[in-house]
């Protein structure tokens, strides 16, 4: 693969943002908790994140296209840095409300990063170089959540500084070592980088953006309709507690990287992205649907088996066929508009999830999200029939 040096840099800088990520996302309901937040106001607060993501992430992507990535990608870790410091520092729910507005606002990070690697690959090495990006959310979730709980023990403070430090550190390291690939002369003085209507519709004019916005948003409404429910169903059918609950996600990740690392290169030898985005979906389905009819721990850790598979995956070959027919001064937002629906998917499925789970009972978000991942298949079946 060429520019290996590029991609790896950019493989470090997001692995320690995630890192960064992970420490503090299982810990934000028990810092809420600690200001008499109820589960409402929890809830809201998981969402405020990807709200503010989702309006800001393809407006950084176009910024990104026009003044590059790297001055982007730095202000973005910024954001984050003091995001997480407000975090460290709050003593009510409305800071801790503004520490995630403000990591909303500059959470661009991942898809500024893929849209270096869109500069920085061809179109037959694309979606390979897309997986780096799942490898580094992969290591993230393994070790975050865990320095995350064993600093907990400390304080709540402890680990929002620790993640503060963590973003700087990506900060030096985007300085120090991360090259400009934008041409910004071209793109600052391209009126294709200017903000307005026209522009955006030659974004939906792209052949099956459209459908891939719509199967990127199926993908994270089916994940978030049961990421907050899944230690409360392993709690109620197995009597899991937290450690077994922490082994299942490092277990989840353990195999993300094994996939973004072997077999994802394997396939993509083989078959075009759109084939690999089949395959992915059929086995999200099967995932979630093993787990709606799981009554013992052998079917269960199956289906945890098949869901990273699908996962990883699906999100480097859906941004690999996004950016196929987009120039490159348009990756950023392109990318951004993509995680936007990503976004949109996340603030729903919580909600929606939630509901389903206590009205309807612990099975039923799992049958609905493989309800969701079906047709999510059928749909890649009938776009993509090469």
């Amino acid at each position: 693969m060429k520019n290996n040096k590029a991609l790896l840099t950019i493989f470090l800088i997001v692995f320690i943002d995630l890192i960064g990520f992970g420490i503090i996302l299982p810990l934000l309901p028990f810092i809420a908790e600690k200001y008499q937040a109820n589960p409402a106001q929890i809830g809201f607060l998981t969402a405020t994140y990807s709200f503010f993501q989702l309006l800001a992430a393809p407006v950084l992507g176009r910024l990104s296209d026009r003044y590059g990535r790297k001055k982007i990608l730095i202000l973005s870790q910024l954001g984050s840095a003091i995001g997480y410091v407000l975090l460290g520092i709050a003593n009510s729910l409305p800071i801790l409300f503004l520490s995630r507005i403000i990591d909303g606002i500059t959470g661009g990070n991942i898809s500024i990063a893929q849209a270096y690697i869109a500069d920085v690959t061809d179109k037959k090495d694309r979606a390979r170089g897309m997986g780096l990006i799942g490898a580094a959310f992969g290591l993230g979730f393994i070790f975050g959540p865990a320095i995350g709980g064993a600093l907990s023990k400390i304080s709540y403070s402890t680990p929002a500084f620790l993640a503060a430090f963590v973003s700087l550190l990506t900060i030096i390291s985007t300085s120090l070592f991360l090259k400009e690939k934008v041409n910004l002369k071209k793109a600052t003085h391209s009126k294709k980088t200017e903000f307005n209507l026209k522009e955006f519709k030659k974004i939906l004019q792209i052949p099956n953006f459209v459908i891939l916005v719509l199967i990127f948003f199926l993908i994270n409404l089916a994940f978030s309709l049961t990421q907050g429910n899944l230690a409360l169903w392993t709690e109620k059918t197995f009597g899991y507690d937290v450690s077994k609950n922490g082994f299942i996600f490092a277990y989840i990740g353990i195999l993300a990287v094994l996939v973004q690392a072997a077999f994802l290169p394997f396939l993509i030898k083989k078959l075009n992205e759109s084939a690999i985005l089949k395959i992915a979906a059929f086995n999200l389905f099967l995932s979630f649907l093993l787990i709606f009819l799981a009554k013992n721990e052998i079917i269960f850790y199956l289906a945890l088996t098949f869901m990273p598979l699908g996962n990883g995956l699906a999100n480097p070959s859906i941004q690999a066929i996004a950016s196929e027919d987009v120039k490159k001064e348009k990756y950023g937002e392109t990318l951004g508009f993509l995680q936007s629906a990503g976004s949109l998917g996340r603030i729903l499925g919580p909600i929606i999830g939630g509901e389903l789970f206590y009205i309807f009972g612990k099975d039923i978000p799992f049958g609905f999200s493989a309800i969701i991942l079906f047709i999510v298949f059928l749909i890649t079946l009938k776009a993509f029939k090469k």
